[in-house]
């Protein structure tokens, strides 16, 4: 295990982090934990003790309705914080489960305290990126909602690629999809076979190439006319963000 912080690579695209921001950061990762494919990091309705960076794979926020079907609510891909859009709850809303092996960096909920408290403008970065993400979160089941499938894989794609670049800006056109067409399925309310036949469609039209488990974007401008897609992680706000003399008082 070790390399370079994804997590780090993703806030540095809004803010140049300064020595004091970076330990914070660093006690976020400090403690390494393998991770296999279907291992489940919280349950509903538990109490969680840890917030995770997720290092390597990727998970899924799963809900469960009365009848025991599950539905994913949410992707976390390499490079994001799982865990602080639920601070406010005590119980979980949902399922976090690995969907491939990977490593998680767990610690404990009440270091954000420190943060808050300690690094003021780390606090509101990692806030605004929240926000990005519930944003993108509400576009993504808005298209649930009223997009045709055709359009949930265009968008499904798109918004994946958008958020491997946040953390791997030199990622070009051509991503790693470790996604099973079941899994797909599963993100986007279709059977596999459905899946399958719309990735079909997309190769034939000459929108996508895939060579399992690479895909790559041939026409991600057509992708985003067929989705009608918004990239959402272009557009953080950070000019209400606390300055760094002010961090620095906080030491």
């Amino acid at each position: 295990m070790g390399g370079g912080s994804c997590f780090a690579a993703r806030l540095s695209r809004y803010a140049d982090l300064t020595e004091h921001e970076h330990t914070f950061v660093s006690r976020m990762e400090e403690n390494e934990r393998r991770v296999r494919h279907e291992e489940v990091l919280v349950e509903i309705g538990q109490t969680p003790e840890n917030l995770f960076i997720l290092k390597e794979g990727w998970a899924v926020a799963r809900s469960r309705n009365l009848n025991g079907r599950t539905q994913v609510v949410r992707i976390y891909l390499p490079g994001e914080m799982i865990g602080l859009p639920g601070l406010g709850t005590r119980n979980a809303a949902h399922e976090i489960a690995m969907i491939t092996d990977g490593v998680v960096c767990p610690f404990p909920r009440d270091h954000m305290t420190a943060v808050y408290a300690k690094a003021p403008r780390l606090a509101a970065l990692l806030t605004a990126i929240s926000s990005l993400d519930q944003i993108a979160l509400k576009d993504r089941l808005a298209m649930m909602g009223v997009g045709s499938a055709r359009e949930r894989m265009a968008h499904f794609l798109l918004d994946v690629h958008e958020r491997l670049l946040q953390t791997n800006p030199e990622l070009g056109r051509r991503f790693r999809l470790p996604l099973r067409q079941v899994d797909i399925g599963e993100v986007l309310g279709l059977t596999k076979v459905y899946v399958n036949r719309l990735l079909r469609g997309f190769t034939d039209e000459e929108l996508i190439e895939i060579q399992r488990p690479y895909v790559r974007m041939l026409q991600p401008e057509r992708l985003r006319d067929i989705a009608q897609y918004t990239n959402r992680y272009e557009q953080l706000d950070n000019s209400w963000f606390p300055s760094v003399r002010d961090n620095e008082l906080n030491v």
